[in-house]
């Protein structure tokens, strides 16, 4: 396995700042990028960069750096709720889509711009409410990030359990995101 923390340069632990990311990607790809050096070994830079620029990934990384395997687990219980929300959002949205995409009428297609007012604030809504857990998140993993050097093990769980909420996160707030983008464009 390659260590990603080690190939930028970066202390291996669950908070690293963007900032640092970015630098440590930089300065390395002055160095290794195809058009400046003989040899050098930039798809490797630029891989780190892909995950540690990820805080999802990242503490998957992290996880499997540190205990040999970064766990697989299911969303936790607080992000069942707000699933329940963004499957309900997206399929409204997908449905109304599909209708108007296939309306040719410039008079039905005004009319519908009404309707779908409350389907932008519904997405809206939930995308709110996915930030704010992501915030959270992130809280949670600065908490863990105290407590890293004095007791590893004690951080495992829950660093497992965030690195999943994380990339559910990131994957609704991603689908939400398009779909609004969807729906501009069909006006």
């Amino acid at each position: 396995m390659i260590d990603h923390f080690a190939v930028l340069g970066i202390e291996r632990r669950p908070l690293v700042s963007e900032a640092a990311v970015q630098e440590a990607y930089y300065e390395k790809s002055k160095w290794l990028h195809p058009d400046q050096a003989e040899g050098g070994d930039f798809s490797s830079v630029n891989a780190a960069f892909q995950v540690l620029s990820n805080p999802a990934a990242r503490i998957r990384h992290l996880l499997k750096a540190e205990f040999g395997e970064s766990g697989d687990r299911q969303i936790g219980a607080e992000l069942g709720e707000l699933f329940g929300a963004v499957v309900n959002v997206l399929r409204q949205a997908d449905q109304e889509i599909s209708s108007l995409s296939q309306q040719t009428s410039p008079v039905l297609r005004a009319l519908a711009f009404q309707r779908l007012r409350s389907l932008r604030e519904g997405l809206e809504r939930v995308e709110m409410q996915i930030a704010t857990r992501e915030s959270e998140l992130h809280s949670r993993i600065a908490a863990l990030d105290q407590t890293w050097f004095d007791d590893r093990s004690q951080c495992r769980k829950p660093l497992t359990q965030i690195a999943v909420d994380l990339t559910f996160v990131q994957k609704w707030l991603a689908q939400i995101r398009e779909r609004k983008i969807r729906l501009e464009e069909l006006f």
